[in-house]
């Protein structure tokens, strides 16, 4: 069985563990109605989840994510609020806001030669500052208006129980997985995490396929806040504080490398849905605060652990597995 298929099945595997565990010790985990709000949960960690995927692939790492979130839904409330405009348009803004930020990463990353880690980890705090910036104001002081604009409000809606937000996650996570593995892109984003000089030597622009990629995650970032604004109906300045860190965590319990090279969208979707189950589970013991970001935490460093370890393995036994081969080569001849 090849590593990825491996990989993935570990990931599904410990999905169900995690599910069965909460479904044992708490009566209300396996009925529709939680199942659905888990679905809508992962889904906008999902939606942002795909584009990070390709960020990771290419050996890079994004911590604006959340931030992003937060500047294009203030930007969109406030433009609710003060001009009233149409729900199409505030889509758009919040789309373009969300690929700009995205630019504005891969401009500082590819062009200023700026590691990602600090690059992405400025951006953050950039962003953050214009979620304060476009804050909706009284006197002063910062007010939370609620939203009322139906067109807004329906994308937090759902059909026949299925929320628009789940429908999205999935028609974007099956054109994510296309992308990735059918496209020549997809092919140049696995060359460019796998080795970087040896797909420049290939002809393969690494500059343009790293800025896309980042593009692409800021879209999608703007993409989700649609929905987080639409089910909220309001937005706070902490809107998508810290879930840049619950995105990455996904991807990477999905199968993804931080070396880069390795990993797909489907597996992300899966983390995603972990996160959420694990979310979900946690809360339904009722426990202080701090205790379920300790169980959350502990579980997550876990699940990073193994997949650390099972990296290792695998490139160990890769390894062996040349070496034997060339030896035998050598002694054939």
């Amino acid at each position: 069985m090849r590593q990825e298929n491996m990989r993935r099945l570990i990931s599904v595997a410990s999905l169900v563990i995690i599910m069965l565990v909460f479904g044992v010790t708490s009566d209300s985990f396996f009925t529709a109605d939680n199942i659905l709000s888990i679905l809508r949960e992962a889904s906008v960690t999902g939606i942002i989840a795909i584009g990070v995927t390709f960020v990771i692939i290419t050996a890079g790492i994004d911590l604006s994510t959340g931030a992003t979130i937060g500047f294009a839904g203030m930007l969109c409330a406030n433009l609710l609020y003060h001009y009233n405009l149409p729900a199409g348009v505030i889509m758009l803004i919040s789309v373009l806001t969300g690929l700009a930020c995205g630019a504005v990463n891969g401009f500082i990353i590819t062009k200023l030669r700026v590691p990602e880690f600090i690059a992405t980890l400025s951006t953050q705090y950039l962003f953050r500052s214009m979620v304060f910036v476009f804050a909706i104001r009284e006197s002063g002081v910062i007010s939370n208006k609620k939203i009322e604009n139906p067109g807004i409000l329906i994308m937090g809606g759902s059909i026949n129980g299925l929320y628009l937000v789940t429908i999205a996650f999935v028609v974007l996570a099956v054109a994510g997985q296309f992308i990735l593995k059918k496209t020549k892109f997809g092919t140049y984003v696995y060359a460019t995490g796998a080795n970087r000089k040896s797909a420049e030597l290939s002809g393969i622009n690494t500059d343009k396929i790293r800025w896309l990629v980042f593009i692409m995650t800021g879209l999608l970032c703007g993409i989700a806040t649609i929905f987080q604004v639409g089910r909220v109906g309001s937005v706070t300045t902490d809107l998508g504080t810290g879930m840049e860190f619950d995105i990455i965590a996904a991807v990477v319990i999905g199968g993804c490398a931080f070396s880069g090279g390795r990993g797909d969208v489907f597996g992300s979707a899966i983390g995603a849905v972990f996160m959420a189950v694990l979310q979900n589970g946690i809360l339904k013991y009722n426990l202080p605060t701090a205790a379920q970001l300790v169980v959350k935490g502990v579980v997550i460093v876990i699940m990073i652990i193994f997949d650390a370890v099972y990296n290792d393995y695998m490139q160990k036994r890769i390894q062996k597995k040349a070496k034997e081969a060339t030896e035998m080569a050598g002694g054939e001849a």
